[in-house]
Parts: C-alpha cells; structure tokens; sequence
C-alpha cells in the first residue's frame, strides 16, 4: 500500500526491527496505548495511521484514520461507500484503489491541527478488492461442518492468551501431584531482597494453590485477554507484555515492603521508649508470603478500564455506583480499579493487598506509555533487573573484594600475590597478568619472571616452584581464554548498531550480555587469585557466590536473548517484503543480516559454555539440591560443561608423580645381584 506522504528522518540508515517492533509495524494502532508506544510515522509529531473497514446500517466503507495527537483527535479520509454489495458472504480482502476524501470532524483542535493536511489522497492497494465466497450445498452434512466452533477460533485468534491458561493450569497440576509447599516457591521480602532468591517472582505469580483462586484468576485472565490481545496489542506483544508486568509488579511490591519496613524502623529510631512496639510488625512484612496471577490481572483491568469508553461499575450488584475516565494532556485516570481493590480486600482478607496495588500501579504506568515494549521485552527486562540488583542492590561497586590486605612485613609469596591483587583494583589484576609466566617455555625452562621463591638444590622444593608455575600460567590461560569471548562478544555489539535499530530489544540485550561477561571476568579472575593465594575459603565465599550470580543471569539472559532473535529472524523471513517497504534505508539485507544474526549467536553461545565452565569450577551448580535455576536451565548446563571441560582443558597436569633427579631409598646390593645376573 502506498501512501503520498511527507517523511521527515533524523538517521542515516534504518535497522531491522526487533519481533515486536515487527509486530507492531503489522499491528492497528486502534488505541491510545498502542498509538503511543508504537508510533511509526514520522510526518505526524506523535500518532500512526489505521486503515479499517467501516460497516454501519447506513453505509460500508474503508477509512485512514491518522491520529493527531497535540490536538487530542484523529482526522480520516474514507473511501466511497459500497453501495452495490448486498451479499453477507462477501470478504474485503483490502480497500479499494483510488482518492480517499477527508471526513469532516467536530472537534475544534482537530480541526484546526488538520488545516495543513490535503483534503484528498490517493492510495495504490492490491487486487481484488473482494471476494465472493460460493454457498455450500445445503446439506445437514456440511451445515454441521461450516458451523463456527467459538472454541476452536479462541485458541486460533488468541494464543498467547492460551498459553498464558495452560501455563498457569499445568503448574497448578504440578504443585498439586507433585504436593509442593507453597512457601517454596511464593514471593516473600526476606527470600527475595535478604537471601537474593529472586526466582520467586516468576514462580509466585504464576502459582495457585487452591482451587477458588485459580478458577477466579483464570477466568479473569480469559475474558482480559480476549479483549485485549486481539483489539489492542496483538499476541506476541502481549505475551511479552506478561512476562514483562510479572516483573514489574514484583519489584514494585517488593519496593513497597522495603518502604514499609524503612519507615517502621525510622518510627523505632524516634521512639526510644517503646523501641519494640513495630518490631513485629516488621517481621511479618518480611514473612509475609503470595502467590498468584493476580496482580497482572490487576494491571490488565486497569488498561481495559482506561480504554473503555463507557463508565466502569467496580462494585458488584451496584450498577449504578459507576466510574467515568478523565484525561490530563495524554494521560487517562479511572478511580474504578482502586476501588475493586478495596473492594476485594473487604471480601476476602487474605488477599494481598500490595500485590494487587502493584498491579494497579504498573497498569497505569503501561498505559501512560512506560516501560516502552523494547525495554519491556523480557531478554531486556529480566535480565536488566537481576544484574542492576546483583551488582548494586547486592554488593554495591564492583567489584568488592571481601578481603584484607596481609601484613606489609609478611614476605610470603602467596601473600604478595594477594597483596598486588587488593592494592588497585583492575591495576592490581593487570600486575599479576603482567608477572605471570609469558609461555608454557617459560614454564618448562624455569624463566618465569615471578620470583616465586630463590633457587636451590632441593629437588622437591624445584618441584613446588614449578607447579606453582605451572598453575600460574593455567590461571593465565584461563584468563586470556575469558578476554577473548569478552573482546568477541564486544565486537558483535557494537556491529550490532550497524544492523538493528539502536533502541530495539535486540540491539540492548546484547549490551546487557557484554555488561555481564565484563563483570564475570573481573569477579571471576579475583576468584582465581585468591584462589592461588591460598585465601582462606570462608574469606573469599562472598565473592564466590557473587560471581555464581552474574554467571547464573548471564546464562539466563542468553537463553531469553536467543529465543527472541529466534524469532526476530523468523519474522524477518515471513515479512521481508513488508520491512523492506516500511524500512527503506536499510543498510544491509536480509541476507547478511541473518549470516550476522548467526554468528552473533554462535558467539554468546560460546560464552554461554565459558559461565557453564566457571559456575561448576565454582561449585555453584549442584544437580542434586540445586534449585529453580538448575532445574530450568540442568540441560543447558550439562551440554554447555562438556564443551567448556575442551575448551579450558589442562594443556598437562597440574601434579606429577616424580619429577627432579631421583633418589634411591635402599635395597641398591640386591638390585645389582639381579642385574648382574640377568645380564649374564
């Protein structure tokens, strides 16, 4: 379809789009919501065109309706009427070629917004404009068979909504069989902030343990999504969408006890006298546990609110207490949904109250246009997250070394590899890089530059110093082997401006993954030194389990951002025709664009087998008392270490048997005789 249309563009090259800017590019913008986020046309300051199909009693057409958005109104220009269509069977295929004439509108501001605009277009479409589907023979047979099963067009026009109900059913099935404990996998404050199991988000949302609850949710969750998959977002968005405000609502409630809790503490701190009058009160935020779907279901009623243009009557058998929507500028506001909140803490206490109010909080917020469907794609959502509250929620700066410098009199060389490593930071693991054996020759002549201890004639004391070396130089390895993924996984990053939209999901989930290789690297070579060093274990724990936590989101986050190119890719192929006409400075084709999209895989696969390696080294994998993250991803890991076991393999043994000049122990008179005697 071609529109005359006056483009202005700020960029020099277009990229390919991620999936769901894919999907939005096919998608209607029929609402406020989705023209905001999704808005493609850049001769309009902030809006998008819709073309539709306009049947009243009085008339059938089709229209363009462009949204003008500084005016608070849409102006159309509509097709000529189809006056000689009277068939019920006839398909509009696509609208019809010719001059579309602008509808006249009631609203002043759209009216004066519109005065620049032409009065006519015209729009190039393919043919046929219909199709005449033939009557079948009236048959009892084939009345039967053309009959419209509304189940079976549930699942064809709304999988994600589908998915979404097997999803929560089939766990429901599984806690039951399998009788789990619901505090296993429920959202709690002191798993989730104290003890980082922050798993729990995903797994208590998507949790029911009582058969009221998950019949409610999911009746809630089958008549949303119905209305909102196929009118307002299509199916890929709002399944990402899902995932996304799972996130979202969990953060925020957990932002909402941690607010709590503070100000409780602050009340104790003031009140000397009665210092233990909130003291309980805090322990039961902290233990206080949820499950449940609820609180997306909770957002989603907040957007079909706002997007209702009749009133909202929240209070059952009260049809006459109703809500109506209110507009401020671009954003929208109904008191209904606080008020079905109350309502529903009122009939049922144990309902959780802050998780349903989360949900209503990022309701409104996803309605007012935040976070845009890129940042909330969940390869760029769930892993953002968990590395912004492993690195500064967590620890703080990074890296934090939970250790002391030795004493400066100490003259062991263990402890002055230590030492070297606590003084500056990446200075310090740059010192110890630069004083390792340069080559495995090095090691075998005895040359290192790393004056480990003075040389002598003691054969076992040599053989110490050159197994120290010789793990030197293992370590080095390793090391070297960690900044080549690194420096690969970098160079795919920034050439990954070059063929994508910068701010595309694809484009930012690769930067999240360059952002956790780079913060394992560092943590884990810091490891490796104090390893070497012969740290105490309980001294270098904290920074064991820190950087078992970055590895376990990298492994996460890979898995989420190949899945997503994976259908990035898909999309491409099915819709390269349409992209390219919408996109028409590319910079690159399809073709290459798929060998590099490719590769780029191959390679965050490849470092996908590198955090496999080092969380086992680590021992931060168990397979039988591991938790959520293993049981997910144990496939992943398994295949992942038997590659990692060749990459980082020992070139020779750390330990031999003998080695040096050998010593007789005794027993020399014997073992003559016998020589002699062989010999003659």
């Amino acid at each position: 379809m071609n529109t005359s249309t006056t483009a202005l563009s700020f960029q020099y090259w277009e990229g390919w789009p991620s999936i769901t800017q894919t999907s939005d590019m096919i998608s209607s913008p029929t609402s406020q919501l989705s023209r905001r986020n999704g808005a493609k046309n850049h001769h309009l300051p902030m809006g998008g065109n819709s073309i539709a199909f306009v049947k009243t009693k009085e008339s059938r057409k089709w229209c363009l309706e462009s949204t003008i958005v500084f005016g608070d109104g849409a102006v159309q220009w509509c097709s000529v009427e189809f006056t000689n269509v009277q068939n019920k069977r006839t398909i509009y295929l696509y609208p019809p070629s010719g001059v579309y004439t602008k509808q006249s509108s009631s609203s002043s501001a759209t009216i004066s917004s519109s005065s620049s605009l032409p009065n006519t277009i015209y729009l190039t479409c393919p043919t046929p404009t219909l199709q005449q589907q033939s009557p079948p023979k009236k048959t009892r047979h084939n009345e039967q068979l053309f009959r419209e099963n509304k189940n079976i067009q549930f699942l064809i026009r709304h999988p994600a909504t589908v998915l979404l109900l097997l999803l929560n059913l089939g766990l429901a099935f599984h806690y039951w069989n399998h009788r789990i404990n619901p505090s296993v996998v429920c959202k709690q404050y002191s798993k989730i902030v104290d003890q980082h199991e922050w798993w729990r988000g995903i797994t208590g949302a998507t949790a029911h343990f009582e058969p009221l609850h998950i019949g409610f949710n999911m009746m809630s969750l089958h008549t949303l999504g119905k209305e909102l998959e196929g009118q307002y977002f299509g199916s890929i968005n709002f399944l990402l969408y899902n995932v996304a405000l799972v996130v979202m609502t969990t953060v925020v409630m957990m932002g909402m006890v941690y607010g709590r809790i503070w100000w409780y503490q602050r009340q104790n701190n003031n009140n000397n006298s009665s210092s233990g009058s909130y003291d309980s009160k805090i322990v039961q935020l902290r233990e206080t546990s949820s499950v449940g779907y609820s609180g997306v279901l909770f957002a989603w009623m907040v957007i079909s609110t706002l997007e209702r243009k009749e009133p909202t009557c929240p209070i059952p058998f009260l049809n006459d207490v109703c809500f109506s929507t209110y507009s401020v500028r671009q954003f929208k506001f109904n008191v209904a949904p606080v008020v079905s909140l109350f309502v529903a803490q009122f009939i049922m206490p144990r309902v959780s109250f802050m998780g349903h109010l989360a949900g209503i909080i990022c309701g409104f917020g996803l309605h007012w246009g935040w976070p845009p469907i890129e940042l909330g794609s969940p390869n760029v959502l769930i892993g953002g997250v968990f590395l912004v509250g492993n690195l500064v929620w967590r620890r703080g700066v990074v890296p934090v070394v939970p250790l002391t410098p030795p004493d400066e009199n100490d003259h062991d060389d263990d402890n002055q590899l230590l030492s070297l490593l606590l003084e500056s930071g990446q200075d310090g693991i740059d010192g110890i890089l630069m004083s390792m054996p340069s080559s495995s020759a090095d090691v075998e002549n005895g040359n290192s530059s790393l004056a480990l201890g003075s040389t002598t004639a003691d054969p076992f004391a040599r053989s110490r110093e050159k197994k120290k070396e010789r793990e030197m130089a293992e370590m080095r390895r390793k090391h070297k082997t960690v900044e080549s993924i690194r420096n690969l996984i970098g160079l795919v990053t920034l050439l990954s401006f070059l063929f994508f939209d910068w701010m595309s999901s694809i484009v930012l989930s690769q930067c999240l993954l360059l952002a956790y290789f780079i913060f394992g690297t560092r943590s884990s070579f810091i490891v490796w030194a104090c390893t070497q060093a012969k740290v105490e274990n309980d001294m270098i724990m904290p920074e064991k389990q820190r950087c078992g936590m970055i590895w376990r989101g990298y492994v996460m986050s890979c898995v989420l951002a190949v899945v997503v190119d994976g259908m990035s890719m898909a999309g491409w192929i099915l819709m390269q025709t349409f992209i390219s006409s919408e996109k028409t400075k590319l910079l690159f084709g399809l073709v290459p664009t798929l060998l590099f999209m490719l590769l780029r895989i191959a390679i965050n696969l490849l470092g996908l087998v590198i955090a496999s390696k080092i969380l086992h080294d680590l021992g931060q994998v168990s397979y039988i008392s591991g938790g959520i993250f293993v049981r997910v991803f144990s496939r992943v890991l398994a295949w992942s270490k038997a590659i990692g076991d060749g990459v980082f393999l020992s070139q020779r043994p750390l330990w031999t048997a003998f080695e040096g000049r050998g010593i007789r122990l005794g027993g020399g008179e014997l073992l003559a005789r016998i020589s002699r005697s062989r010999s003659s």
